[in-house]
């Protein structure tokens, strides 16, 4: 039995659905915090479950039975998502759960801007620490955030950014998902204790972004470079996300353009491939599947 934590979210509905409709899967489950909001799943033969990262004991419940759990992180600050990611393993130990197949980020390092970065080293550490059997997927910025940017850029001619010549190796989300996929049809031992890094396959400035953006939708966006401070103070308007109840975007988005700029989310790895035996998608490709986004800046 699996259980995909977050799994109304973006990638944990992926990949419900991936292993809803691969016969290799019997038994799914999905933890969402709002069961009601999740019944449409149960005609499709998914157990639902209520998973409240916070509390161990409601942790305990819904891993009955459950053998490989799948842990995406909430949105939770940085000390709370880290506890919350020790809940989940403590709750595993005490059910029994052999698997738990951990989405974390690239950078973890103890010093990086990105507050978060240091809950998800701190769950990568009790996991090495634990009882359970482990694996972590560490993944680049998701190809699908530039959805919600683009359009913008298309719009206004102009890209704004304070990255710098850094350098971006997305991954999209479905890539993402199917790298669980791939983890889970194996057996437990055979990715037990492994990091994988997920990328796309080549690494991508936002000159490079914006210059498959003119060539595909023959525009002349440009690119210009500000002050962390400009960044953030404009950050609503040159991104154009609109960002009620998930402020955490608007504060933390700034601080990956540093992270971008140092260089900590430039790495190309095989991974995606080694997981799927397909090569991840690139962001041409991603575009391509994409295109109303920007289209419906020109109607």
């Amino acid at each position: 039995m699996i259980l995909i934590c977050a799994a109304s979210g973006r990638i944990g509905s992926r990949t419900i659905d991936r292993l809803v409709n691969d016969d290799r899967f019997q038994e799914v489950v999905a933890g969402v915090r709002d069961v009601e909001k999740c019944q449409d799943l149960k005609p499709r033969g998914v157990d639902v479950r209520a998973v409240d990262y916070d509390d161990v004991s409601g942790l305990e419940a819904a891993f009955e039975g459950v053998e490989r759990v799948v842990l995406i992180p909430s949105f939770a600050d940085t000390e709370q998502r880290a506890q919350q990611g020790r809940n989940v393993i403590q709750a595993a130990e005490t059910v029994g759960v052999k698997q738990i197949v951990f989405i974390g980020i690239m950078d973890t390092r103890s010093d990086s801007p990105l507050p978060f970065a240091h809950a998800y080293g701190a769950i990568e550490s009790a996991l090495s620490e634990s009882n359970v059997g482990w694996t972590v997927l560490r993944t680049s910025m998701y190809t699908d955030n530039l959805a919600e940017q683009y359009p913008v850029w298309l719009e206004c001619g102009e890209l704004l950014t304070c990255a710098g010549d850094g350098k971006v190796s997305y991954v999209s989300r479905d890539d993402i998902s199917a790298s669980i996929i791939g983890v889970l049809a194996a057996p437990v031992h055979e990715h037990a204790g492994k990091v994988y890094t997920l990328t796309g396959p080549q690494a991508l400035s936002y000159q490079d972004v914006c210059e498959v953006i003119n060539d595909f939708f023959d525009a002349q966006v440009k690119v210009r470079q500000v002050s962390v401070e400009e960044f953030a103070e404009r950050l609503r308007q040159i991104w154009g996300v609109a960002y009620p109840e998930t402020e955490h975007v608007a504060r933390v988005t700034p601080l990956f353009q540093v992270v971008f700029k140092q260089g900590m989310m430039s790495e190309v790895t095989n991974h995606v491939a080694r997981l799927t035996d397909v090569a991840p998608e690139d962001f041409l490709n991603w575009l391509e599947r994409n295109v109303d986004c920007g289209r419906e800046v020109f109607e």
